[in-house]
């Protein structure tokens, strides 16, 4: 009845306004609108999609100081995507390293366990690898960090990508997964949000266990650890304002639905792969902006990939990308959910396959 009296209403007012138009005109107004919104709607949820189908972004890369050792030395690859980035990277690249130098031998021995790796007579010490992908940046981020790999005498390997333009973060990250050369490898947000001296232990120590479960039924070790927040979420909700909480919670609730229950926080800019997983996984990934994370999990699942969560310790830093105001932040949330809808129907309908 409703769609009846708007469908008389308009008719009403064409002939108040003496227009010349029949109802059969009317109607084909109305589906002919009603046709451009379907369009408008479709185009919007599967953007991702064309625009992974698109060409590849190209980037520069150099190795700045460093070089892979000979042998069989263990290496761990931290990938470091940076997006304007120049006065928080320099200052999380700096606690990382002393924390990394400082506890080279125990990381080795918690290295060789995660990985199930152990050489009958002498260990090498692990050399790390550092990843800094510059995605696009307008300020000097790509100059800071080549300045600090340039002060590195480790012996460290420290390499700088540049994207030839903006990507978003999961194009960045992409790249600098399927670029690095490490046993395992640690995805690490610019800002050092993430406790490293507590988050790698756990990561490496839950890796073990992953890694050994692998083993025990001889499947391969194709394992992936995030780092969580969700123990915070109760003392988050106490300090953020209204509309975050109930965004934070959307996003929990679509996460669940159109991707995985496994993992409860996907966004914590900490996770730690194996080789074979950043390989399966990064070769298959699609989205290029914030919500990667989700595709890497329905990827996983897909792939029978391991999958694990640990908490870490996590505080806010200043100068979050994210940190705009509600309208833009309300986008940015609606883009994330395009992004989910648009991996869920990708993959139901066949659109995207895996490359196994």
């Amino acid at each position: 009845m409703r769609r009846i009296a708007v469908f008389a209403t308009l008719v009403v007012q064409c002939n108040a306004l003496d227009m010349d138009i029949s109802a059969p005109q009317v109607v084909t107004w109305v589906i002919g609108l009603i046709f451009m919104a379907a369009n408008f709607v479709l185009c919007y949820i599967f953007y991702p999609a064309y625009a992974a189908a698109g060409r590849g972004i190209g980037s520069n890369d150099i190795t700045v100081s460093g070089n892979k050792s000979d042998g069989e030395v263990p290496i761990l690859s931290l990938v470091i995507p940076a997006y304007n980035e120049e006065q928080r990277l320099p200052i999380m690249l700096n606690d990382t390293f002393e924390y990394l130098n400082k506890n080279r031998e125990n990381l080795t021995t918690l290295f060789y366990d995660a990985t199930g790796f152990h050489p009958i007579r002498t260990q090498s010490k692990i050399q790390y690898e550092f990843i800094v992908v510059d995605d696009g940046s307008t300020d000097d981020t790509a100059g800071v960090a080549k300045k600090y790999g340039l002060s590195l005498k480790s012996g460290d390997i420290f390499k700088l990508i540049s994207m030839n333009q903006n990507c978003g973060k999961g194009g960045a990250v992409r790249t600098g997964m399927l670029k690095s050369t490490g046993q395992l490898c640690l995805m690490v947000d610019a800002d050092g949000a993430t406790d490293i001296s507590d988050g790698l232990v756990k990561l490496l120590k839950e890796m073990e266990i992953s890694t050994k479960d692998k083993l025990r039924i001889q499947e391969s070790s194709d394992s992936t650890v995030f780092g969580s927040r969700s123990h915070l979420e109760k003392e988050s909700c106490a300090s953020r304002s209204k509309i975050r909480t109930f965004l934070m919670h959307a996003f929990h609730f679509f996460v669940k639905t159109l991707c995985s229950h496994q993992i409860k926080d996907t966004q914590c800019g900490f996770k730690l792969f194996t080789r074979s997983a950043v390989v399966l996984l990064f070769t298959n990934l699609h989205l290029r902006r914030w919500a990667f994370d989700t595709e890497l999990v329905v990827i996983a699942e897909k792939l029978n990939i391991s999958l694990s969560e640990v908490g870490v310790i996590w505080h806010e830093v200043d100068g979050s990308k994210l940190d705009v105001n509600k309208f833009a932040l309300a986008l940015v949330s609606l883009g994330m959910l395009r992004d989910m809808v648009c991996v869920r129907a990708c993959y139901s309908l066949g659109i995207w396959k895996l490359n196994r």
